[in-house]
């Protein structure tokens, strides 16, 4: 698969990025990596924040090939799914993780609380951080007409 296949499905349409949008989503993710530590979150709610942070990640980069997600159904699963197309092969291993997270979110959220244990909250803020370094030196070498002043 591709992401122009992704486009043929109708699963994602085309997308004109912009400075400021790319600023705003990092200001979103840099907000939930920074809720994700407030004191005395429980590790559910360390865990969403986490997640949102992942999540935005990934489609601040699918925004930055020109690409978004279709609204409805498997939005968060296409945007999880795309990195591998986005960062590349690398990351597929990456996407798997938050897929699964995803699915221990949506439990968490949904169905019953301590779900996610504290080690789970912070391997994912882990990777949130891994991911957000990876994402901004991807701009660089990708889209540095992208990348807003200061990151």
């Amino acid at each position: 698969m591709s992401l122009e296949q992704w486009l043929q499905n109708g699963w994602i349409h085309r997308h004109d990025p912009t400075l400021p949008e790319i600023q705003k989503l990092l200001q979103v993710v840099d907000r939930e990596r920074s809720d994700a530590t407030a004191r005395g979150i429980s590790a559910d709610g360390k865990f969403e924040h986490a997640y949102t942070a992942a999540l935005q990640l990934c489609v601040l980069a699918l925004h930055a090939t020109g690409y978004d997600v279709r609204k409805g159904d498997s939005r968060h699963k296409r945007a999880i799914d795309s990195l591998r197309y986005t960062l590349g092969p690398p990351w597929a291993e990456t996407a798997d993780y938050l897929e699964r997270c995803s699915r221990q979110r949506g439990q968490a959220m949904y169905e019953r609380i301590d779900v996610v244990s504290r080690q789970d909250a912070d391997e994912l803020l882990d990777s949130v951080e891994q991911l957000r370094a990876d994402v901004v030196d991807w701009l660089k070498g990708n889209y540095p007409e992208l990348l807003p002043p200061g990151v």
